[in-house]
């Protein structure tokens, strides 16, 4: 006992208390829990995505070269949405390789969308989705239905083959696979941390000084959490109100995803399907060609040229500067006369006109098929009576377009043509769709280009003569085929070009199998009615056959590049395709559809004037006709065709 101390003294003082947590272990605790919500929510916007495509298939127990199927892409609604259309019994593998547990989802839809067309007739479609994991095969899914259904079927994580197996014609909408979220471990490791910091908290001694945070520290981290959150969310939201006006680096951000930006030019009509608007009045820019903007070749093999200038529509919705009450010549036809990727007045039909000195009146409507075009005929050109009516037949699709335009107006407008859309990311995150990552890789790469090209200006339409001309100086030795662009030596300049895949898919076709087609039959009848139209006001009427880019390249390419590196590059266009591609029968079917429309046209008296030739003999001297990433006519092809018709009328 200390000295001056009684027995009573020593009794009052207190009793030892367990020793009391050192304050920065309960931080540490707290620093803990933040970081393991933050983490938790970091995970929730990684989870990722894999899609599967055709071209990533897996050979199996079922012999990849006897599929039919194909892939596509088509725009419902505002978004690009893949799907893998099979057309008879079919098994198509895919590695299922996430390294986690995962769900796989996918549509299966029966019947019409898989035949590549729209029919009336939904029949019952059986599937099956199998799984086949270290020699042990599993069933996932399977059922048979005539109406869409969606699937979803957990996966372990380890490595395997997932089978999509159908016994008739079906389309497995965007199938794809997505890693799970286990929120479970994130939870309880922020429950025992929580507590650990309760049990340490309440065994502090109260005379010592809290180590904890105090209320005030809470109130004031909480306040800025919830800034930070309700800033990105109304950043997030600002930009998702902006709609088809976000800057266009975001928009190109999104489009990578799927997400299909409205175009004010555009309208739907119960009669025409999909139309120009009346009285438009825009600035038109691409940069570029169709070909990569649906994603069959990357950008960087691109020249990557800027095209701008001013877009007009009439008060009847067609590309002139005003309606006229009389003219001689009406153009007739699609995205080949309305000339989109171009000034007006670089459009065959405006340069037909300053050729014959007499009027010439557009009437070319983008995506417009022969059934479509008959009906402008009787809406709006028949009353002016023009001495010519001129229909430029497109051989790319028409066919086609005929048999899609006659579903839409047999079902009333219920079934309407599947509008292409691109190759969208097939690995992507949750992040990844949010407008706030959009817009930080925008200006990520708008601050690389800046340092990379300092200075540079956007390049317009004066760079419009290398398009035709091709690259003049010093050419390659030998030909080269670099990621779907062909460079061709032709004459001491280099000749670039890029195909359509669904276009080159059309020399498939024989010219009996052209001819067996419903469109070629609807087609027949359609340029039949619309030769008694013109007839019946007095005037003429012409076709003149476009023929799509492969048919015309297709000789200079053959002769060029030796039968296997040619057959290696189309079989880079059609490699969804499971079969490798037969050059002599494609070759043989190169001109299957001018053969079908000269027989026809011979046989009704209609004068037919056939541009490949005189396309093709341009092309062999090196000056290129068409963009060299686009399906369409360039400047100088749009001339060749104003030459050759003016040429072709004037003699008749």
């Amino acid at each position: 006992m200390p000295a001056g101390s009684t027995f009573a003294d020593v009794r009052r003082q207190p009793m030892p208390s367990r020793r009391a947590a050192p304050s920065w272990i309960l931080h540490a605790l707290v620093i803990a829990e933040v970081a393991i919500a933050l983490l938790a929510i970091r995970n929730w916007f990684y989870v990722t995505t894999y899609r599967f495509y055709l071209d990533q298939r897996v050979s199996g127990t079922h012999d990849v070269r006897q599929s039919t199927a194909a892939q596509r892409f088509d725009v419902e609604g505002r978004h690009v949405v893949p799907q893998i259309a099979a057309r008879e019994r079919d098994r198509i593998g895919f590695q299922a390789a996430v390294g986690r547990p995962s769900t796989l989802h996918v549509d299966v839809r029966p019947g019409s969308n898989a035949s590549g067309d729209a029919s009336n007739t939904i029949a019952r479609a059986g599937y099956e989705i199998r799984l086949r994991e270290g020699g042990v095969d599993r069933r996932l899914a399977s059922g048979d239905t005539a109406v869409p259904v969606s699937v979803a079927c957990p996966l372990p994580s380890g490595v395997g083959t997932v089978e999509l197996i159908n016994d008739s014609s079906l389309t497995w909408v965007d199938p794809r696979l997505v890693r799970d979220f286990e929120m479970r471990p994130h939870a309880a490791a922020l429950a025992l941390l929580l507590a650990a910091s309760m049990w340490l908290a309440r065994t502090r001694p109260e005379r010592l000084p809290a180590p904890a945070p105090t209320p005030v520290t809470w109130l004031r981290a909480g306040a800025c959490c919830v800034s930070i959150v309700m800033t990105v969310g109304m950043v997030e939201g600002g930009l998702w109100l902006l709609g088809d006006r976000v800057p266009a680096g975001i928009a190109a951000e999104r489009h990578d995803l799927g997400e299909v930006s409205r175009d004010p030019r555009w309208e739907d009509s119960p009669r025409y399907e999909r139309r120009l608007r009346a009285r438009v009045d825009a600035i038109n820019e691409w940069k570029y060609g169709d070909i990569v903007r649906m994603g069959y070749v990357p950008a960087a093999v691109s020249d990557g040229i800027v095209h701008r200038f001013r877009f007009q529509t009439d008060a009847d919705g067609f590309r002139n500067a005003s309606v006229r009450d009389r003219f001689d010549v009406a153009a007739l036809g699609d995205s080949f006369t309305d000339a989109m990727t171009l000034p007006a007045a670089e459009s065959w039909p405006a340069q037909l006109e300053r050729r014959l000195g007499m009027t010439v009146q557009n009437y070319g409507t983008a995506g417009f098929g022969p059934q479509q075009e008959l009906l402008v005929l009787k809406d709006y050109i028949s009353r002016h009576r023009p001495r010519v009516v001129v229909l430029a037949f497109f051989a790319g699709n028409d066919l086609f377009d005929a048999e899609a335009f006659d579903d839409f107006e047999r079902s009333d407008g219920a079934i309407r043509r599947a509008v292409p859309g691109w190759r969208i990311k097939d690995v992507f995150s949750r992040a990844d769709t949010t407008f706030v990552v959009s817009a930080l890789r925008a200006a990520s790469t708008w601050v690389s280009r800046q340092s990379s090209t300092p200075g540079v200006a956007a390049e317009g339409l004066e760079r419009g003569s290398q398009d035709s001309r091709g690259s003049q100086g010093s050419s390659p030795v030998s030909a080269v085929f670099d990621r779907g662009m062909f460079s061709v030596p032709v004459n001491g300049g280099l000749l670039r070009c890029a195909l359509m895949p669904p276009y080159l898919n059309t020399l498939t076709f024989s010219e009996q199998d052209l001819g067996g087609r419903r469109g070629w039959a609807l087609t027949r009848q359609t340029l039949a009615e619309m030769q008694r139209q013109t007839q019946a006001f007095g005037g003429t009427f012409v076709v003149v056959f476009v023929p799509f880019k492969s048919q015309v390249y297709f000789p200079l390419l053959r002769r060029t590049f030796s039968p296997e590196q040619l057959q290696s590059a189309f079989q880079f266009y059609l490699g969804a395709s499971p079969n490798a591609p037969d050059l002599d029968a494609m070759f043989r079917n190169r001109l299957a559809q001018n053969a079908l429309m000269r027989r026809f046209c011979d046989a009704t008296g209609i004068p037919l004037l056939d541009l490949t030739d005189a396309l093709q003999t341009r092309v062999e001297a090196g000056e290129n006709m068409y963009f060299p990433d686009e399906s369409h006519l360039n400047e100088a092809g749009h001339a060749l065709v104003a030459d050759s018709l003016a040429g072709f009328l004037r003699r008749r």
